[in-house]
């Protein structure tokens, strides 16, 4: 027998089974929020020796900060030798992209194998391969005047700072800050980074994508 209210003739029983359903509903959905991983964004590193030398600390810094980083990163590769890498990445356009390149340029530049222009023209053909709202961070290069390739890395820092004036989506984590104040971060031969280094180089590319927003 189904308990009617009194005046309305409606079920009691109806009612309140109705509220239950959606009294569980709501719990269930505000479980799922409260259960739900926050979102996790794909990068790919393209670099040089610092990126192979640093790959599990890079790729651990990043993937705690929520990225699913992968690194393609060879030695001795300049901006212009890994085009090619650079290309393949910007397939992709969902992904950010930290460039770490421009230490075996400053060297290059710094002996005179190639010219302030030929550089210029290269860091702006790898920038024209991504798409204008894709995520991009580039690591900039030692400039300190007492260590090897510092003129050359002027050449290329001011580069990078100058494209980042007029690509919005271009951010630049800048390497030789880091490396000015902490110069133990580096080996013996005043290019590559120890392992707390790299540590801190991860940290510098995850710092900067978090200004891609």
């Amino acid at each position: 027998m189904v308990t009617k209210r009194q005046g309305t003739g409606r079920p009691v029983r109806a009612d309140r089974a109705v509220l239950v359903v959606v009294v569980l509903m709501l719990t269930v959905v505000g479980a799922c929020g409260r259960d739900a991983s926050p979102a996790v964004h794909r990068v790919t590193v393209v670099g040089d020796s610092l990126s192979v030398l640093g790959d599990a600390q890079i790729r651990a810094e990043l993937e705690a900060a929520g990225w699913d980083a992968r690194v393609d990163a060879f030695a001795g590769r300049t901006v212009a030798a890994q085009m090619g890498a650079l290309a393949l990445a910007a397939r992709d356009s969902s992904q950010a992209i930290v460039i770490q390149l421009g230490t075996n340029d400053a060297h290059a530049l710094a002996k005179h194998d190639t010219d302030p222009q030929t550089e210029r023209d290269q860091i702006s053909q790898a920038l024209d391969l991504f798409r204008p709202g894709q995520c991009l961070v580039w690591v900039n290069a030692d400039a300190d005047p007492l260590r090897p390739g510092a003129a050359g890395g002027k050449v290329v820092d001011d580069l990078v700072a100058e494209a980042a004036q007029t690509r919005s989506n271009l951010h630049v984590a800048d390497l030789f800050a880091l490396l000015r104040a902490h110069p133990e971060y580096l080996l013996a031969d005043e290019v590559h980074l120890t392992e707390a280094g790299s540590i801190a180089l991860g940290g510098l590319m995850a710092d900067a994508l978090a200004s891609c927003g």
